[in-house]
């Protein structure tokens, strides 16, 4: 085989990896979730929500979750990080516990959630199970039943469907869009196949004594970080589509890149860690953490789009047969027709696709930032204008 041809059927291989067991996922997605059976007893959960510097959407997201609260109501405590704004003034305002945390040389989501948890710890009586909300967000009234109904029927983590809320630019609605395959399609078809999910940093929740010791995800991507924890463990995370958090994106590409190089450079670091979790699940028998692991390990969309694009050419100058040249981009085009599909998208909300271009091009900036950089920089605030 020549060289030309060599490295596009490499290329090919790569993105068939991916392709190919998505559109599964997303075809397995396709029929809606039947009811969810309702927890037999109360639980007494507790919900966390690191806030640093929210003082404008903080009060959504707290009513959200005071309007979700069953009996007995979930303890909301809200962890004021490193704040210089009135977040801690509104969490007062609601009558929710308020904690305050100043420690500049540690900054992040995770010291957050860890300081939250060391304070239940230090109580008489702990929760049955913490939820993990971001501040920017508001949860579905289903959200608490949803979650006490899983635990219940005995998940020991579970992640509800995460949305992202849609805005009014372009890049909003296309990050919406992604989000629907990312958090929807995959994870359900996923489940419906017996396997775990990943968490995704918000609307995810954990029995008590997977996180009375603190919060095991660390970094900049905690939620991934926390994964494979959960996986070495040989701990499933299950899914609950029927219900939902919603949170806001950045509006603008000046404001993604902060977001965009936190995701991307956190994740690409933990790409052998998850592969060796991966790795370590199958050897014990545990196929559901195996899969969960590998999807931290897979590549972003983006990126297998720009792969799978080279790969065609390739294959084509390389003398190679047409329909292994197309099978890349159709693998990937599946997913995202019956992704799209499953979560009911309107032909006028695809239309932010025209924005994909755009998006290809900012994301390929990232990812040379990234590499020139050699990894992402420390934690810092999105802001979501």
């Amino acid at each position: 085989m020549n060289p030309i041809l060599a490295t596009g059927t490499m290329a090919t291989a790569v993105v068939l990896a991916h392709g190919v067991p998505w559109s599964t996922f997303a075809a397995l997605a396709l029929p809606r979730p039947r009811t969810l059976r309702p927890a037999g007893r109360p639980w007494r959960l507790a919900v966390i929500v690191p806030a640093h510097n929210e003082e404008a959407m903080l009060g959504a997201t707290l009513d959200s979750l005071i309007a979700a609260a069953g009996e007995p109501a979930p303890e909301v405590v809200v962890v004021a990080d490193n704040c210089t704004d009135g977040t801690a003034a509104v969490a007062r305002s609601r009558g929710v516990t308020v904690l305050v945390r100043t420690d500049p040389a540690l900054r992040g989501k995770s010291h957050a959630l860890s300081f939250a948890l060391a304070e239940l710890a230090g109580r008489t009586h702990t929760p049955e199970a913490v939820c993990f909300v971001d501040a920017d967000t508001v949860v579905s009234e289903s959200f608490f039943a949803a979650i006490a109904a899983r635990l219940d029927a005995g998940a020991e983590a579970v992640q509800v469907h995460y949305e992202a809320a849609a805005g009014d630019s372009p890049l909003s609605r296309l990050r919406r869009l992604a989000f629907l395959l990312v958090h929807r399609a995959r994870p359900l078809g996923m489940a419906r196949l017996g396997l775990g999910t990943g968490l995704k940093g918000n609307g995810m929740a954990l029995r008590w004594d997977l996180v009375r010791d603190g919060f095991a995800g660390s970094g900049i991507t905690e939620d991934a970080a926390m994964t494979l924890a959960l996986a070495r463990r040989g701990v499933p995370v299950a899914f609950e589509p029927r219900a939902w958090v919603r949170g806001h994106m950045a509006g603008s590409y000046a404001n993604a890149r902060v977001q965009d190089e936190r995701w991307e450079g956190g994740r690409f670091g933990l790409m052998r860690g998850a592969l060796a979790a991966a790795a370590d699940s199958l050897r014990r028998g545990h196929p559901a953490t195996a899969a969960a692991a590998l999807d931290v390990a897979s590549l972003p969309l983006t990126l297998l789009g720009v792969l799978a694009a080279t790969g065609s050419v390739l294959v084509v100058v390389g003398g190679g047969p047409w329909w292994f040249a197309t099978a890349g981009p159709a693998s990937l085009g599946a997913y995202g027709v019956l992704g799209l599909a499953g979560a009911g998208v309107t032909p006028r909300e695809l239309g932010a696709l025209l924005e994909a271009p755009r998006f290809v091009a900012h994301k390929l900036r990232t990812y040379a930032a990234l590499a020139a950089r050699r990894g992402p920089a420390g934690w810092e605030r999105t802001s979501r204008r």
